[in-house]
């Protein structure tokens, strides 16, 4: 177990490579100094040496520090993508849009890094072998999902491969000048605009953002908590919710489900109607603790948005309430999951503070697959 000294150790020089990124953002490699990073991590430039011989030695540490960050986090997409190589191939680009990875800091880093010609060497010899790996990681899965429509004589993989390597790159850059304000989402649909282009049989296309903006909801959104008299509404789009996830229709079931839901009380429907009181989505929320905490939690399962009023801010106001809920009610926290390849979802929930669980596995038990 380390000492309180080496907790305050490592804590410093996790601070100092923090610092270091956003003095290479500032200033760029030619004109940084010891007593710049210093100054902005408030430390002495005697800390700075005690802990790393030198500027070049902590300068390589800030660069081998965004690259492990870089790996883990594809790693960590692949590893929760499953086997299906179209879904792993997306999974890589959404890693690769993380804005905790694409933070515009770190972009001047890798920037950097890689244009001034005395640094080269260096990020050749920390990044080669990554960039080496990733374009290997992603022609494999291009060959994988071409054999799977046998289009072996139609496509080359090193080709596709090659674009898509090209294509994030690009979106790299672009995010390095655009800085806070860049849009991910925006970035996430070109990227999967292209593989539906190359590969039909395993994505759809997504819409563009000049199809989104006809999606028009007249006068201003209502949220209600719904009651026995929006059963219907709730319903409706509980159901259409249901086969958004794979799951066959049936009216029945949803009005039965959100029935006994709303009789018992065992959650909490928000739905959302414009001025004509048509309804355009819902959040379902689920009473929770949270042991460790010794605190109660509200887990955000549902969010659906009819597709005639999507990109209209239904979804935004929606999550707006829950927090509302959860502060109302003395919650400590708001938990939600999604699929890896709902990138619409993650950028939303990113844009209103969601962090993403990168520590913990969640596992399942499906009941009805074991032997009575």
């Amino acid at each position: 177990m380390p000492t309180s000294n080496q907790t305050i150790q490592r804590e410093r020089r996790k601070l100092l490579i923090d610092a270091t990124i956003t003095a290479i953002a500032e200033f760029g490699l030619s004109k940084l100094t010891l007593a710049k990073i210093s100054s902005i991590a408030g430390l002495t430039a005697g800390t700075v040496n005690f802990h790393f011989d030198s500027k070049e030695s902590l300068l390589l540490e800030t660069l081998n520090f965004v690259s492990e960050e870089f790996d883990q986090s594809i790693a960590l997409a692949l590893e929760q993508s499953g086997p299906n190589p179209s879904q792993r191939l997306a999974a890589i680009i959404n890693a690769s849009l993380d804005p905790d990875i694409t933070e515009h800091r770190k972009m001047a880093v890798w920037h950097a890094f890689d244009s001034e010609s005395r640094a080269r060497e260096d990020y050749q010899l920390i990044c080669g072998a990554r960039d080496r790996q990733n374009f290997k990681i992603i022609l494999k899965l291009c060959q994988q999902i071409i054999r799977q429509d046998r289009k072996e004589e139609e496509i080359d993989a090193r080709a596709v491969a090659n674009a898509i390597c090209g294509l994030t790159d690009e979106l790299w850059k672009e995010i390095l000048f655009a800085g806070e304000s860049y849009d991910r989402e925006e970035a996430r649909r070109v990227c999967m605009r292209f593989l539906a282009s190359i590969f039909p049989w395993c994505y759809e296309m997504p819409g563009n953002s000049n199809e989104r903006s006809q999606n028009t909801v007249a006068g201003p959104i209502s949220i209600i908590q719904a009651s026995a008299a929006e059963l219907d509404q709730v319903s409706a789009l509980f159901d259409l919710y249901r086969q958004f996830y794979s799951q066959k229709a049936s009216l029945a079931l949803a009005k039965e489900y959100i029935g006994e839901r709303l009789a018992r009380g065992s959650s909490v429907i928000f739905l959302a109607l414009d001025t004509n009181k048509n309804p355009l989505g819902f959040t379902q929320l689920y009473p929770s603790y949270c042991s460790v905490a010794a605190a109660p939690i509200w887990i955000l399962y549902d969010l659906y948005v009819d597709s005639d009023a999507r990109n209209n801010g239904v979804a935004k106001a929606l999550m707006n309430r829950a927090l509302l809920l959860a502060q109302e009610t003395g919650a400590s926290r708001i938990d939600l999951e999604t699929a890896i390849d709902n990138f619409a979802a993650q950028a939303l929930y990113e844009s209103l503070g969601y962090e993403k669980e990168t520590e913990f596995y969640k596992y399942s038990l499906d009941l009805s697959a074991i032997p009575q």
